[in-house]
C-alpha cells in the first residue's frame, strides 16, 4: 500500500523506501544511512547500483519487507545509459583506465540494427565492475585494484534496447530487462558488433518492477521525514 509520504510503500511488517541514489555512493552506503534514520536493523535492497550509477534503489525496512525482496519482485528493471563510442576502458566505463580514439560517424540505422540483435534471450559475461563476489569481495572492488577474474556467462533477457539520442560520439540508450542484466556488458557487446571501442559514461536506473524513479525521494528528503522504527 502506498504511503501518504512519497517514496514510502507500507507492507505488513515493514515498508519499502524508494530512493533516488546519487552518484558516488554504494548501495550499501544507502542502506546504512536508512538503518540509522529508521533505527531498524533489518534493512536490505533490491538490485545493486554501483557508485557511478544513479537512480531508483528499492530499500526494504523491517522483517516483512525484507522477506518481500527475498521472494523477488515481479517485473524487470529499466535504465537510461549514455555510451561513449571510441572509449576503450579496462572497467567498461569512464572511471577505469581508458583512452579515447577517433571513430567514424556511423549510420543511425546500423546502430539500431545492432541493438535489435541484442534484444531477447541470450547470455552475458558479467563485467568485472559488478556486485558479484569472489571470496567474499565484490568484483568491482577487485577491478578498481587492477585485478581480473574469469567469469562465467549467464542467461539474461533484454526486453527493450532503444536508441534515444545520437550526438557526436555519444549514444543514449533506453534498456529494459530481467534480473541479471549488466548494462556494461551490453555496451561492450554493442561495441564489438560495431567494430569499435565503447564504454559506459553514465547510468541511471529509472524503474524497478512497478516503481519508477519519479516516485522516489532523495536522501536529503528522507532526512526530513519521520522514519522511526515501526512497532
Amino acid at each position: 500500500m502506498q504511503s501518504p509520504d512519497r517514496g514510502i510503500v507500507e507492507l505488513e511488517g515493514g515498508r519499502l523506501i524508494l530512493v533516488d541514489k546519487p552518484a558516488g555512493m554504494t548501495s550499501h552506503d544507502v542502506v546504512d544511512r536508512i538503518r540509522r534514520l529508521t533505527g531498524e536493523k533489518r534493512v536490505g535492497h533490491a538490485g545493486t547500483l554501483d557508485p557511478m550509477a544513479t537512480g531508483l534503489l528499492v530499500v526494504a525496512v523491517g522483517r516483512g519487507a525484507t522477506r518481500t525482496l527475498a521472494g523477488g519482485l515481479e517485473g524487470g528493471k529499466r535504465y537510461l545509459a549514455t555510451v561513449q563510442l571510441g572509449m576503450a576502458s579496462d572497467t567498461l566505463d569512464r572511471e577505469g583506465k581508458h583512452e579515447i580514439v577517433a571513430v567514424p560517424r556511423l549510420p543511425r540505422e546500423r546502430i539500431e540494427q545492432c541493438l535489435e540483435r541484442i534484444k531477447g534471450l541470450g547470455v552475458q559475461v558479467p563485467p568485472m565492475v559488478s556486485a558479484l563476489k569472489r571470496s567474499g569481495i565484490a568484483l568491482y572492488k577487485l577491478a578498481r585494484r587492477g585485478w581480473w577474474i574469469e567469469r562465467e556467462a549467464r542467461p539474461v533477457e533484454i526486453t527493450e534496447c532503444l536508441l534515444k539520442t545520437y550526438e557526436g560520439d555519444s549514444l543514449t540508450l533506453e534498456i529494459a530487462g530481467g534480473g541479471g542484466l549488466y548494462v556494461r556488458s551490453l555496451v561492450r557487446d554493442l561495441g564489438i558488433m560495431l567494430g569499435l571501442p565503447a564504454a559506459l559514461s553514465e547510468l541511471r536506473r529509472t524503474s524497478v518492477g512497478p516503481w519508477c524513479v519519479e516516485d522516489a525521494v532523495t536522501l536529503e528528503e528522507l532526512g526530513t521525514m519521520s522514519l522511526e522504527k515501526q512497532a
